[in-house]
């Protein structure tokens, strides 16, 4: 399921596929005379950098082979299963070892487990960006970011594909006095900042004066 919602996101973003076999797809994106290379494949096993480098070179068409731009323009999109998001730590150094091999090609490894594929079931690449900038899933993914959820999943897949075009939703800008007069509201200090309001054109000692007796009535 994810190998095709990243293989429509390439298709939205102009990449044209080239080659399609069992695991391994090859995408070009032709603008003017920028030119720009994409494999999508998937990786059952994590090997080494090498062995990944090797694999990829030996089974890559022609076309790409034969361009100069293929090496220096190219991204590697791995996408990798877990069964469960637990099992991260225990290959984290070999992911990272991928992620970080500079030779050939820019590498990206996307893991995914079980659950955060059954959440993507049936959706496309435009659902995947409307929940990327919903405001109400946002929130939901803020109280627990650690659970697997819909929010998760798309986040996830932007972060890791950093030449993904994010979602812009045009919102109403809240002026800042506003916020901040919410936010101090909210902490309880709504009287103290009015004070300091009226009080900023003074001196310091006299503004201090002043919130000290407001503190004192209080007391």
């Amino acid at each position: 399921m994810i190998i095709e919602l990243i293989d429509d996101a390439l298709i939205e973003h102009n990449f044209v596929k080239e080659l399609d076999n069992e695991a391994t797809r090859f995408y070009v994106r032709e603008i003017g005379p920028a030119i720009r290379f994409a494999i999508l494949h998937k990786l059952d096993d994590l090997t080494t950098p090498e062995e990944l480098n090797a694999k990829i070179n030996r089974s890559a068409p022609a076309i790409f082979a034969n361009n100069p731009s293929f090496k220096k323009n190219c991204d590697l999109i791995c996408v990798h299963h877990l069964s469960h998001l637990s099992e991260f730590k225990s290959r984290e150094e070999e992911i990272f070892a991928i992620e970080e091999d500079p030779h050939f090609f820019k590498k990206y490894v996307l893991y995914y487990s079980d659950a955060e594929e059954s959440l993507l079931e049936g959706q496309s690449y435009s659902e995947l960006k409307a929940s990327v900038a919903d405001k109400y899933l946002f929130d939901k993914y803020k109280e627990n970011p650690l659970a697997a959820t819909q929010y998760s999943v798309a986040a996830k897949i932007f972060i890791k594909l950093p030449f993904l075009e994010l979602p812009f939703v045009k919102r109403e800008l809240v002026p800042l006095r506003l916020q901040a007069e919410g936010a101090v509201k909210e902490a309880g200090f709504l009287d103290t900042y009015k004070n300091i309001q009226k009080l900023s054109s003074t001196n310091v000692d006299e503004l201090i004066k002043e919130m000290v007796n407001n503190e004192l009535e209080n007391i």
